[in-house]
């Protein structure tokens, strides 16, 4: 269906019409089906289809186009059709934007022919007597004869278009630009389709046999042809001449209006140096212009504009002309140029300004309201940019007091014509570098070759396409304070084409840290990880918190190392801490000027941080979540490395050559593979969901990768992830104050820590009341918090190891051995280990009382199959085996330990008075539960992962680019830290006791 004012064909809305088209024809109307006979009787016929009509021809007109101009200064199109018309003789129209009017005379379609009845089926024959002691039998009778088909009829003839004619005088030719026409014939109908003939009827039986069938119908036989389409119409345009009646040549004819076609232009800046730069004028000239259509255009010249944009600034009454009267196949050349001001950027960019824009310009009829001329339209991109700029910028981010460091810059002269004082432009081109007013050049830092905070270099002559490499050396004092910043400015100026006056096309912003060495400290728990980006606040909140602990801490900062190779034998440090808590600064931050931003985990390659993760090391990012650190704990939990797999035959033979390989023996450094060939029929997806499941059975704590061999799609391989237990999260600071401490960051960080040293220090700061704490008495670091913040700590860690083995567990199953169940429970068989041999205080009674209470919770039996059953259940077994741990633990340790079992199971049953720990982490340090639920992801958790092919080769090609980036990275870093800085930065190792 055409939508409503639409001409067919364009996308364009036709505003008025004067139409003098064709009716369409009517459609011939279907025949009839014919009844089906009764008993032996012949069908009826279908009866035939009516005859379709054709469309009517379209109606001869003749308009009149004028102008007619309202006191509204507004033109308005007249339309005077001088012949009968299906619209009235007069019409006028005011225009907007692109809409147009629509001349018809097109002729009527035809109609569609009409389909013959179906003859009706024949009637069945009579049944015949069966024969007996009386009579004899008689033959059944014939079926009825089917009733003949009926005839169709053909389509109907499309009408013809019809003549149009325009009529317009010479001075009002931009009239015919909105003025569309059209006079197709119409179509023809589509044919009919002759009846089918009625079936003949069945025979009758009787007792000496049954009759003959029905003869069938004959189908209608009529001769169907669709319709012949209409002939087209035609127009033409007469021009009453104004200019050339005093020659008598009134009249001129024309079967087509003419079209401007744009052939070509040229766009040049104003100093023709090839660059199109901010302040400066660009033009638009040699404009070439076809008239591409049949006959002269408008005898009045046609303004040309500049489109005025984000970027280009027009001069009103600056025009160029289209000349009148272009002939046909006429070519011509606008001699003016068209004029527009590139406007400067909003504020001069850190990098080089380069911005791609498109210029445009625009044929517009001032006597028809402005209306843009579609046809014509002149568009191409643009690269606005500054002919000078620099293109790059090393430096040292964060460097050390009592050092030299260079930073290096490129200029580049990106244009065609010398720069510079001397050059023929005498543009002058000169930067200057200068410091903070803050900074203070007795204590801090040192712009040499300067005055102190600034430095000023004049640039006498830059050759076109020239680049000239220039260094700023800064002194950092000893005396400067650490973990300070500081931050310089480059500025870029660059004079305007014959004037004084001068631009800043370009300012750096250089930010430097004054950072602190590296100090092993081989006692150290933690090691705090900083960037360029960390503030001295940071530094001093992490301090205070690790205070608290009373604990050794170093720091690390990536920035100042380029990474985590130390300087004396590049050897990582993070092979130092296996075992201990990593706690890293997560914001994005300069990584040696290389593309983008980088955030500490980029600099840990993902095989690196599988070892650590899996040698018990914690893992903690202090920051706001982001894309990077994701991507990369997914890298780390399922590493792309590992042995080659160790075949086996069946399932049983991959669970025991797993074990064997030393799955449940923590500090693997690479993952165990492990392959078997299936013999079992079906896809992959359902071979890997068996054995996930069998995975999820005999390794309740671990992580796999299944994905099919990339040399046979039947070798189903599995791939060792990391283990559950291990520990990778992330804690936001508070919105308030990024710099803040409050205590959701101290339980984050507290752990990060193992649980065997949390417990070394809870005993460490272990006094008699220390255990208690009120609900909003502090939130502040305090000794009454820490010990808070290290039990509850362990609660979380011990119930979300529990609950993880619980996890979507099968049924039935049941611990194999108390040996398994020590590899699968890490976690709790630290926090038992952890306690001294000795008899237990009455404080250390009620924190043990405590921590038992939540680990039992977590393994109460709930629902008809746990409490009736039994037998079978995960959690059934796993309560069993704790409480039989717990009772070794107290009786060993107390004098009334089974009567502190029994206590422990009517506490941890108690409903009403039970508070889970989540309930207790918000009270006790007063942390809003919102917060708990989205600033603290504690460890990232994923079921095991199967791959299908596309997949794995995807993973693979990931890892190599994380592996790729990393490298180069790592180059650019040492390239400058060697080159740029003085001396090259190192650390101290203190003398050992």
């Amino acid at each position: 269906m055409e939508r409503k004012n639409y001409y067919p064909g364009t996308d364009s809305l036709y505003h008025g019409l004067v139409d003098a088209s064709g009716i369409d024809g009517g459609h011939g109307s279907s025949g009839m089906t014919g009844m089906p006979g009764g008993s032996g009787a012949p069908g009826s016929p279908g009866t035939n289809a009516t005859q379709a009509t054709h469309g009517g021809n379209a109606r001869e007109m003749k308009v009149k186009l004028s102008r007619r101009i309202y006191h509204d200064a507004a033109a308005r199109i007249e339309a005077h059709c001088l012949t009968p018309s299906n619209t009235p003789s007069r019409q006028e129209w005011l225009l907007q934007a692109q809409d147009m009017i629509l001349l018809q005379a097109k002729g009527g379609d035809g109609g569609h022919g009409g389909h013959g009845g179906n003859g009706g089926d024949g009637g069945r024959g009579m049944d015949g007597v069966s024969s007996n002691e009386y009579q004899s039998g008689t033959r059944g009778g014939s079926g009825g004869a089917g009733g003949n088909g009926g005839n169709g009829t053909s389509g109907g003839n499309g009408g013809s278009g019809a003549y149009i004619e325009i009529e317009v005088e010479e001075d009002d030719m931009d009239l015919l630009i909105p003025i569309h026409w059209d006079v197709r014939g119409g179509i023809g109908g589509n044919a009919g389709t002759n009846g089918f003939g009625g079936r003949g009827g069945r025979p009758g039986y009787g007792g000496k046999g049954s009759g003959s069938h029905g003869i069938g119908g004959a189908d209608g036989n009529a001769i169907l042809i669709a319709g012949q389409h209409g002939q087209p119409g035609n127009a033409r345009i007469q021009v009453h001449m104004k200019s050339t009646r005093e020659l008598g040549a009134r009249h001129n004819f024309y079967t087509s209006r003419y079209f401007f076609t744009l052939v070509d232009f040229d766009i040049v800046d104003e100093n023709e140096d090839g660059i199109f730069e901010p302040g400066e004028h660009i033009y638009i000239q040699n404009i070439r212009i076809q008239n591409t259509g049949g006959m002269p255009t408008p005898s009045q010249a046609i303004p040309i504009h500049v489109v005025a944009s984000a970027w280009f600034e027009v001069y009103e009454g600056e025009t160029a002309f289209i000349p009148p009267s272009i002939p046909e196949l006429g070519v011509v050349t606008i001699k003016d140029r068209l004029r527009a001001r590139i406007k400067y950027p909003p504020e001069p960019w850190g990098r080089a300004f380069r911005e791609t824009t498109q210029i445009e310009f625009h044929a517009a009829l001032p006597n028809l309201n402005g209306r843009i001329i579609r046809d014509f339209s002149g568009k191409r991109d643009v690269v606005l940019s500054y002919p000078i700029s620099v293109e790059s910028i090393r430096w040292a981010n964060s460097v050390l007091p009592n050092t030299k460091v260079s930073m290096v810059w490129v200029i580049t002269n990106k244009s065609t014509r010398a720069l510079g004082r001397s050059s023929e432009q005498a543009r002058n081109v000169e930067y200057i570098f200068r410091g903070n007013r803050d900074l203070s050049t007795e204590t801090d830092l040192t712009v040499t070759n300067g005055t102190n905070l600034e430095r000023m270099v004049e640039i006498d002559y830059l050759a076109p396409g020239d680049t000239r490499t220039y260094t700023q050396e800064v002194v950092v004092h000893s005396s400067a304070e650490t973990y300070k910043h500081h931050n310089f400015d480059l500025v870029l100026y660059l004079g305007r084409p014959r004037s004084t006056q001068r631009d800043v096309v370009q300012v750096g912003n250089l930010k430097v840290q004054v950072a602190s060495p590296f100090v092993y400290q081989p006692t150290a728990s933690f090691l705090l990880i900083v960037n360029c980006e960390t503030t001295k606040q940071q530094i001093v909140t992490q301090h205070q918190l690790f205070s608290s602990l009373n604990v050794v801490y170093d720091t690390w900062n990536v920035s100042l190392y380029g990474g985590f190779n130390r300087p004396t034998d590049g050897a990582n440090v993070l092979n130092n801490y296996f075992g201990k808590g990593l706690v890293l600064f997560g914001e994005d931050f300069d990584f040696f000027q290389q593309n983008g931003t980088r955030n500490a985990a980029d600099m840990i390659p993902p095989d690196l941080g599988f070892t650590l993760a899996n040698h018990g090391t914690n893992i903690l990012f202090i920051g706001k979540p982001s894309p990077s650190i994701d991507a990369w704990a997914k890298a780390v939990t399922f590493p792309q490395f590992g042995t080659d797999p160790l075949p086996f035959k069946t399932k049983k033979e991959v669970v025991i050559g797993l074990r064997a390989a030393g799955l449940h023996n923590q500090g693997t450094s690479a993952p165990i593979s492990a392959s078997r060939l299936s013999r079992t029929k079906g896809n992959f997806e359902k071979r890997a969901a068996k054995t996930s499941k069998l995975l999820k059975t005999k390794f309740p704590l671990e992580r796999f990768q299944i994905y099919p061999s990339p040399q046979d799609v039947n070798v189903v391989i599995v791939r060792q992830s990391l283990p559950v237990a291990n520990r990778l999260m992330i804690c936001s600071g508070p919105s308030h104050n990024a710099d803040a401490f409050d205590s959701l960051h101290l339980i984050a960080v507290v752990s990060s820590l193992p649980i065997a040293m949390r417990m070394q220090v809870l005993f460490a700061m272990t006094a008699p009341g220390l255990m208690v704490m009120k609900a909003g008495e502090t939130s502040s670091v305090t000794d009454l918090l820490v010990p808070q913040a290290i039990k509850l700590s362990i609660i979380h860690e011990l119930e979300l190891e529990i609950a993880r083995y619980h996890h979507k567990s099968p049924w039935p199953h049941k611990i194999e051995t108390a040996t398994t169940a020590n590899f699968h429970l890490k976690s709790f068989h630290a926090f038992i280990g952890a306690w001294p041999w000795e008899p237990l205080d009455q404080d250390r009674t009620n924190l043990i009382m405590e921590i038992f209470a939540h680990i039992l919770r977590a393994v109460k039996l709930s629902g008809f199959g746990e409490i009736v059953i039994r037998f079978g259940f995960r959690k059934t077994n796993m309560r069993n085996y704790l409480l039989a741990k717990i009772k070794d633990f107290l009786t060993a340790r107390t004098p009334n330990g089974l009567e502190l079992v029994k206590q422990l199971t009517v506490r941890a049953g108690d409903d009403k008075r039970f508070v889970k720990i989540a309930d207790k982490i918000t009270t006790a340090l007063q942390v809003p539960a919102a917060d708990l639920a989205t600033r603290w992801v504690d460890s990232f958790h994923e079921e095991s992962k199967v791959l299908n092919a596309e997949e794995y080769t995807a993973s693979q090609a990931q890892f190599i680019s994380r592996a790729n980036r990393f490298n180069t990275d790592n180059g650019a870093a040492q390239y400058i830290l060697r080159e740029l800085v003085n001396p090259y930065p190192g650390i101290i190792i203190p003398p050992s006791s």
